[in-house]
């Protein structure tokens, strides 16, 4: 495992052999949370259901429950709420935050479809699925980006054989951005907020 700072990996735990239950990546995703300290505001960012097997669900789902958004899931199939085997998960194990912050999650469509009522309940969990109002915002690629730089045409002629060779936009979606910079100012005593890609 490696030491938690600012910018840095805080868990590297994994080999070819290796097996991560749920209650393992629950501690882990926990252990990370609470080193981060109090927020007013989070920001998910999953996959999207292309990217179903990722576990991104799951821990998006722990993340939510850490942070009092959702209460634990349990159920008996043995993909939440358990430690991979199909047995129940120790609650007396599981901490959560002693702040309850806003939570919103964009999955990461890119330029696909957005996910369906039924594909945000069988990847994320009946709870957030459920919750009203409606934690899940759809990306919309070309109207909610704001530019934020560029690459330079050498390193893009580099990227793409010299097949093109201009500069091209640095682009996120724009709630990425405002939650990027929402702590300068006003807000400058209160937790910052925190953007999470999973």
């Amino acid at each position: 495992m490696a030491a938690a700072s600012k910018d840095s990996l805080f868990c590297s735990i994994g080999s070819t052999d290796t097996a991560i239950s749920n209650d393992d990546l629950r501690h882990q995703i926990e252990s990370f949370l609470a080193s981060l300290g109090a927020r007013r505001d989070v920001l998910i960012l999953p996959p999207d259901y292309t990217r179903f097997h990722s576990q991104a669900g799951l821990i998006t789902q722990f993340v939510a429950e850490y942070y009092n958004f959702i209460p634990r899931e349990n159920n008996e199939t043995g993909s939440k709420g358990d430690d991979g085997d199909g047995n129940k998960a120790d609650a007396q194990s599981s901490t959560t935050s002693p702040c309850s912050p806003s939570l919103q999650i964009i999955p990461a469509l890119g330029t696909h479809a957005p996910m369906t009522a039924s594909q945000i309940e069988l990847m994320f969990g009946k709870e957030l699925s459920k919750k009203d109002p409606n934690p899940f915002v759809v990306h919309n690629w070309r109207e909610d980006v704001v530019t934020i730089g560029e690459a330079p045409a050498e390193m893009v002629s580099d990227a793409t054989y010299g097949m093109l060779n201009e500069p091209w936009p640095a682009q996120l979606n724009k709630l990425v951005w405002e939650k990027r910079i929402s702590h300068d100012g006003d807000n400058a005593n209160q937790p910052q907020p925190l953007v999470l890609s999973v």
